[in-house]
């Protein structure tokens, strides 16, 4: 820290701008990387950089452009609101003993594997897209994040992108887990 307090160096902003340019360069240098491939050697990492490349634009244009008021977090503030709800629940809950929070974090990497057990389960069994649609519906419905009709749309324009993309753009043939035997009769 200077005398005066303040520090030397880059701001938060800046910083941002800095690991931001370095996103551009690296997925321009994947493009041009990919030149050099055959067609469909370049059909995953073309559209992926162009894409890392348009959402890298669009931070950049969106943390430079917004008001600086909606950068500042109070994080004592939040601690205390996060402290006082723990408090608040625990005393709803009468004299039950809050969770550990290594129990707490032993729980949540738990449920995480779980989830991710659960993607790749149904994959093998049913297949990609159809997992794609069963999981990610189960997801919302079950977390609560949409109501049901809301997370049914948003399950099925996600599932017909991710058929637009893999299976209709970039011609991947997909997986179709213990239902290809049925796949293939109606073939």
């Amino acid at each position: 820290m200077s005398p005066g307090g303040k520090t030397r160096g880059l701001s938060r902003l800046a910083q941002e701008n800095v690991v931001c340019a370095a996103l551009l360069v690296i997925f321009a240098g994947v493009v041009w990387l990919t030149q050099d491939f055959g067609p469909r050697a370049r059909m995953i990492p073309l559209p992926l950089a162009i894409t890392g490349i348009v959402l890298t634009v669009i931070q950049l244009l969106w943390q430079n452009l917004r008001s600086t008021d909606e950068l500042q977090m109070d994080l004592v503030a939040v601690a205390e609101r996060r402290a006082l709800a723990v408090d608040e629940g625990a005393g709803a809950a009468g004299s039950a003993p809050a969770p550990s929070a290594k129990d707490s974090m032993w729980r949540r990497e738990l449920r995480a594997y779980g989830i991710v057990a659960a993607l790749i389960g149904l994959v093998l069994a049913i297949g990609v897209i159809p997992a794609v649609f069963v999981f990610t519906a189960a997801y919302f419905v079950l977390t609560r994040h949409y109501t049901w009709l809301a997370g049914l749309v948003y399950t099925s324009v996600f599932t017909a992108l991710v058929y637009l993309l893999f299976i209709a753009a970039l011609q991947i043939q997909p997986y179709h887990g213990l239902l290809e035997p049925l796949v293939e009769r109606f073939r």
